[in-house]
């Protein structure tokens, strides 16, 4: 018999954990420090409640109903048709993400390691700045660019961050994913809202606070909307199938549409509370917050350098990156795992030492691009960043368009009932809502996102 979710407190903390990542505690708070803050903000909840619902219900029914693999799920649901190709490039994509997100996810195991260290006032310390709190991003830069171009540390950092995920995989759907997001979620919580009451209180606080929550609407444009569109999206980890898996792990009598609603709601949440977090930090140390990806491994650790107790919050700050990390990477393995175990006829066991194996390739591969193997490209792109565009810019928006097209025109309309109303136990008000805009306002918006992906508009 297929495992399932004991609770359903466990399938949110599951399903929270996945969408919940580097999307919300890296992406979102530079993307709206890049696009104008308390405005992007408002257009990203709309999105969220328009776009991200909608998919992450497509996702959860599919999951539920088929109660099997990503591959499966759409050959259960759709006999004979080539829709299988949907879920069984879900599963490429997952493979091809996790391999470089592992990179990433290796180098916060690095630097909660150089926090617990004191690494970063020890570089700056060494440097004998004339004026540390101004030149200490320098030093950091040239220690990040340094270790991440390495070739031994960031893989074996990767490799342990990997082990770690396969390690929670073997404990099966009960006793390994559902309780490790019951226990990773409360202490990411706890952790957020520490270093939120620490930003508050922090001279000129209010400066980021008002850029969070003061609209300025003359900032917004075209770039803007679809730009929040595109990190509700990628944020709530739609169009990858790991939803799909959740979804298949959660028993009949599990109400999708308020799981869905619970999920997004606790991802919005961390995204914001993310931005409490970060925004006055910079304002109190007079640091742009458009400050891009490089915002966690360099912006913030110069931060942390001039901040009073800097030390103990740099070491909270990247524990909670690391496990942020960690709960949505659980996913994208698992989705590996089931392909293998199910569709291919492994034991789980072997599937779950098969998936790190392709993921750990990928990753040394990525991680390699940056450093020794740079000058290969593929279409002007080292392996890294080739990883990154084709998952985020292509795969991603057309999978999550086919989910959206597949429930929304192809899947059996009494299925679907079924699913919302959980064979008419409820009510499901919003069923016409929601076909509607997964027939019609979601690919529109997605397709509007992928163009931009490509920079054709």
């Amino acid at each position: 018999m297929r495992s399932t979710f004991s609770t359903r407190l466990g399938a949110i903390a599951a399903a929270a954990g996945s969408a919940i990542g580097l999307g919300n505690i890296w992406r979102f708070p530079y993307m709206t420090g890049e696009n104008g803050g308390a405005a992007f903000l408002l257009i990203y909840l709309g999105a969220v409640l328009c776009l991200g619902i909608p998919l992450m219900i497509a996702e959860f029914m599919i999951g539920r109903t088929a109660h099997a693999d990503v591959a499966g799920s759409f050959r259960k649901l759709l006999p004979g048709s080539r829709w299988y190709w949907v879920g069984a490039v879900s599963v490429f994509v997952a493979i091809v993400i996790l391999g470089f997100y592992s990179v990433i996810s290796g180098w916060t195991l690095e630097y909660t390691w150089r926090a617990l260290t004191n690494d970063f006032q020890t570089s700056v310390a060494s440097a004998q700045l004339v004026t540390p709190d101004a030149q200490a991003s320098q030093v950091l830069t040239m220690d990040f660019n340094a270790f991440a171009t390495s070739q031994l540390p960031p893989i074996l950092w990767a490799s342990l961050f990997i082990a770690i995920n396969a390690f929670i995989l073997l404990g099966g759907v009960q006793k390994g994913i559902e309780r490790a997001s019951n226990i990773l979620m409360p202490i990411l919580l706890l952790l957020l809202a520490m270093l939120c009451v620490n930003s508050l209180t922090l001279p000129g606080a209010a400066g980021g606070l008002r850029f969070l929550f003061e609209p300025d609407f003359s900032k917004v444009t075209g770039q803007t909307v679809l730009a929040a569109c595109g990190q509700a999206f990628f944020s709530m980890s739609v169009g990858m199938g790991c939803l799909i898996i959740y979804g298949s792990y959660m028993d009949d009598n599990t109400k999708i549409g308020k799981t869905a609603l619970s999920v997004a709601g606790l991802d919005t949440m961390i995204a914001i509370l993310a931005g409490i977090t970060i925004f006055p930090a910079c304002y109190s140390y007079n640091i742009t917050p458009n400050a891009g990806p490089s915002l966690i491994f360099i912006t913030l650790p110069s931060v942390f350098v001039a901040m009073p107790g800097g030390y103990f919050w740099a070491l909270l700050f990247f524990i909670l990156v690391a496990l942020a990390a960690l709960t949505s990477t659980m996913s994208l393995l698992e989705a590996e795992v089931t392909f293998f175990d199910e569709t291919i006829g492994m034991t789980r066991r072997r599937a779950i030492m098969v998936s790190a194996l392709i993921t750990w390739v990928f990753c040394v591969v990525s991680s390699l691009s940056l450093g020794v193997w740079n000058d290969y490209k593929i279409a002007g792109l080292n392996f890294f960043y080739f990883c990154d565009f084709i998952t985020s810019n292509i795969f991603m928006p057309l999978g999550a368009a086919a989910i959206s097209l597949f429930v929304g025109w192809k899947l059996d309309r009494q299925i679907v009932r079924d699913a919302i109303t959980n064979r008419k136990e409820d009510s499901g008000w919003y069923l016409m809502p929601l076909i509607w805009a997964l027939r019609v306002f979601c690919p529109a918006v997605i397709f509007l996102v992928f163009l931009k992906g490509l920079g054709l508009i």
